[in-house]
């Protein structure tokens, strides 16, 4: 692995609190695979541990993405953290699930029932939204992927039982509620692009195989916004609710 000069910039800013104000077109991954290796190479140099990934699509079936979320970002709800902590402050409510063991590489591709055998627990999940990158969101979606797909820090429910949630849920237009101070800012029409997001967790168990990546139980996989990104200009208290799941909230100070 070479050492890119974008994962340099990445990690400069995390360590200096500095946004980066130019990105060079050189230094754009030229696809999705050198992203995903500038993420690995950011987590290296910052001795990070992986606690999380977020995964996505923009619509069912699309070819979807991912990025590892640092532990030190991965909160247990009720969480108290500075505005200040962030660049910028966007909150996404989303469904987030753990598996019950590992899943190693394998040759085989793993299919949907293995996938879903093997989940474990489920929960609401608020992601805040960020990135390094002054000119963000003006920035070509590959440098976004290196960035951790924007991601700023991950908030984490009560973890559920998946086999006594799942049933009769409606993952594709669950009922939910979302508001900061007490003020909804629940879109008109909510939903998570990617349709079903359990369809994402066979594209990412099978993404990690083919990387190398063990799946491991103690990771938590959040599976896209059903709100959208939803800007929060300075402190106030964020409060998500999805029915049959749980509540989940975070405290800006």
């Amino acid at each position: 692995m070479t050492e890119s000069t974008l994962a340099a910039q990445l990690v400069q800013a995390r360590r200096q609190r500095t946004l980066i104000e130019e990105l060079e077109s050189a230094d754009i991954p030229a696809d999705a695979n050198a992203a995903y290796v500038i993420q690995q190479e950011v987590l290296s140099l910052t001795g990070a541990r992986i606690g999380a990934w977020k995964v996505g699509a923009r619509a069912p079936g699309a070819q979807a993405n991912t990025a590892p979320v640092d532990a030190e970002l991965v909160h247990t709800s009720p969480v108290r953290i500075a505005h200040a902590a962030f660049f910028r402050v966007l909150i996404e409510m989303e469904i987030a699930f753990r598996f019950s063991y590992a899943l190693p590489p394998r040759a085989e591709a793993y299919s949907r029932s293995e996938v879903f055998a093997a989940l474990g627990g489920m929960a609401v999940a608020l992601e805040v939204v960020d990135s390094r990158f002054a000119q963000w969101p003006n920035l070509a979606p590959l440098a976004q992927l290196a960035d951790s797909q924007n991601n700023g820090a991950l908030i984490v429910g009560k973890m559920e039982p998946y086999e006594v949630i799942a049933p009769g849920l409606d993952f594709l237009s669950p009922q939910l509620e979302l508001s900061v101070d007490g003020v909804s800012i629940v879109p008109p029409s909510a939903g998570n692009p990617a349709g079903d997001p359990r369809e994402l967790l066979v594209w990412f168990v099978n993404h990690c195989s083919a990387q190398g990546h063990t799946v491991q139980p103690f990771w938590t996989v959040t599976t896209g916004s059903y709100t959208g990104a939803r800007r929060i200009e300075g402190p106030g208290v964020v409060s998500g609710r999805i029915d049959r799941i749980g509540d989940i909230e975070l405290i800006l100070e």
